[in-house]
């Protein structure tokens, strides 16, 4: 699936996904239908493109913009080489998550259910590998082997876990999903620096450079 659209096309798909989230939130993910989906956005449910059932079709489109949403928000420190992964890492998730709360009770009704719908749980799997491989590509990182596929998945266990915190943070501002973030990283790092070659830097190369 192409990235979001441009234009008209990309102003009636976002109609689509916001008539999407809505109906979401006052009915939940499983209610929804492309009839009904299509009705409220005064659009056809062939501007998802693709084939297949519809909510999956949905689902990679949301994802999409999301990814979108992120890169958008992402500021030049998220992508200087020089600062710490980890805190570039920090800054494109927390971008990801700024954009779920601008549609917080429609995306939490997608969250929730997701897991109950067997076939966007099943594409629910590989839309994830290939968010956090963008989120990677966002920040300057590669998702490419032979190491690449090792961040992916370990990316994608913080984003897991963060967002189980998110669904229920209700401080105003995001300061206990923050915090969560930063520990799941933490741990994340440490993993890292146990198993990929040269995630470590020794001791003496640190005291020789300071």
């Amino acid at each position: 699936m192409t990235d979001i659209a441009s234009g008209a096309a990309q102003a009636t798909l976002d109609a689509f996904l916001d008539a999407a989230l809505d109906l979401a939130a006052e009915r939940g993910w499983l209610s929804l239908s492309a009839g009904e989906v299509a009705a409220r956005a005064g659009a056809e449910a062939s501007v998802l493109g693709g084939f297949g059932p519809f909510r999956p079709r949905l689902l990679a489109r949301l994802i999409e913009r999301i990814d979108a949403g992120m890169r958008d928000g992402l500021d030049d420190d998220a992508r200087d080489p020089e600062l710490p992964v980890r805190d570039r890492l920090f800054e494109a998730l927390m971008a990801r998550l700024d954009v779920l709360s601008a549609q917080r009770e429609g995306m939490t009704a997608v969250l929730r259910g997701v897991p109950l719908d067997p076939p966007s749980a099943l594409a629910a799997l590989p839309l994830l590998g290939r968010s956090m491989a963008r989120t990677l590509e966002a920040i300057g990182e590669s998702p490419l082997p032979p190491f690449g596929p090792l961040k992916v998945k370990g990316l994608s266990l913080v984003w897991l876990s963060t967002l189980r915190t998110w669904l229920s943070d209700d401080s105003p501002d995001m300061s206990v999903t923050m915090k969560a973030l930063d520990s799941a990283l933490a741990r994340a790092e440490e993993a890292a620096n146990s198993f990929l070659p040269g995630a470590r830097r020794r001791p003496a190369a640190d005291a020789a450079e300071a």
